[in-house]
């Protein structure tokens, strides 16, 4: 009996590793959630391989057990390969915040709180994506945030909205693929005296074909015909770790905090997936990245940025 269930771990264990192994050799889309969920499966190989080591131990168990280790530091390092932190020198930088958060399209019970969490979040620039439920709150909103994107401005729904307190300025929307239409705003804005790109996003989720990876290759072409700073926001449905993400921050030049909040699902609290990001491209930095206390019935968490102006 300890034999078998021993070796039953093993199995279990073994397939595991293999799938995740393939992103090392040659990624593939119906695997795009395991390999967000690297960190996440590794660990749990390595707590399944220490009750297999507790029933009976073996050469099998310690190299599966190594494996699972090897995968899960990697993990941690990735997460942290695309981080720019702040140096000391830029401590007293010029700052602005933004408020991104996937609010879930049918979430129209919490409407107005939602619009109270917008208005009092003190961010400069809001990313809201499914945001139906918004609509009719559009006049209350623009007594905070006067300009926009989304909502019948340039776009007829409100699936992707854009919202500032300053001046946007040409802004230009795009479908990253035939499955959603218009989830890509890039626009320009000027916050603490300097232009910056300002882009809110939404991609399809990665077991949706190879669209994921299509949509993330269309906007980094967007993104790679401007120039300067640039801060991007956005449900991504997968995290930073997943082979596809990891190209589109190196194509983009974009950097993530030194910590990505977990955002979904909810119920899983700080042990779930961060696949809502804020990613920034020098001199803007991410000074500071949290997500908001509340869900207000959505499934994601949503998150305040604090951005730091760099390099004047």
């Amino acid at each position: 009996m300890r034999q078998t269930l021993s070796v039953a771990i093993c199995v279990i264990v073994s397939l595991v590793l293999m799938a995740i192994g393939t992103r090392y050799i040659h990624p593939h889309w119906t695997l795009g959630t395991l390999y967000s969920l690297q960190l996440h499966a590794a660990v749990a190989c390595v707590l399944a391989l220490i009750v297999a080591l507790l029933v009976k131990r073996h050469f099998a168990v310690w190299l599966l057990f190594a494996v699972s280790v090897l995968f899960a530091g990697h993990a941690v390092l990735m997460g942290r390969e695309f981080a720019a932190p702040l140096a000391a020198a830029e401590a007293n930088a010029p700052t602005f915040k933004l408020l991104s958060f996937n609010i879930l399209n049918d979430n129209f019970t919490n409407a107005e709180g939602i619009v109270r969490t917008i208005q009092t979040s003190g961010a400069d620039l809001v990313n809201i994506m499914e945001a139906a439920p918004l609509r009719v709150y559009m006049d209350e909103l623009a007594k905070t945030y006067p300009y926009r994107v989304g909502c019948g401005v340039l776009i007829e729904d409100c699936d992707q909205l854009m919202l500032s307190r300053v001046p946007i300025e040409a802004p230009i929307v795009q479908s990253l693929s035939d499955i959603f239409p218009d989830r890509f705003i890039l626009a320009k804005v000027t916050v603490a005296g300097r232009p910056i790109n300002f882009v809110g996003m939404h991609t399809t989720k990665p077991y949706f074909d190879n669209f994921h990876s299509m949509e993330l290759n269309r906007a980094a072409l967007a993104i790679g015909e401007t120039t300067g700073p640039l801060l991007l926001s956005g449900d991504f449905n997968a995290s930073s770790l997943a082979p596809n993400m990891r190209r589109f921050l190196s194509n983009t030049d974009l950097a993530t905090a030194g910590f990505e909040p977990a955002t979904w699902p909810i119920r899983a609290g700080v042990f779930g997936l961060p696949i809502d990001h804020v990613y920034a491209r020098a001199p803007l930095k991410i000074k500071s990245l949290t997500r908001i206390p509340d869900a207000l019935g959505s499934n994601h968490y949503g998150l305040i940025a604090e951005i730091a102006i760099t390099g004047q």
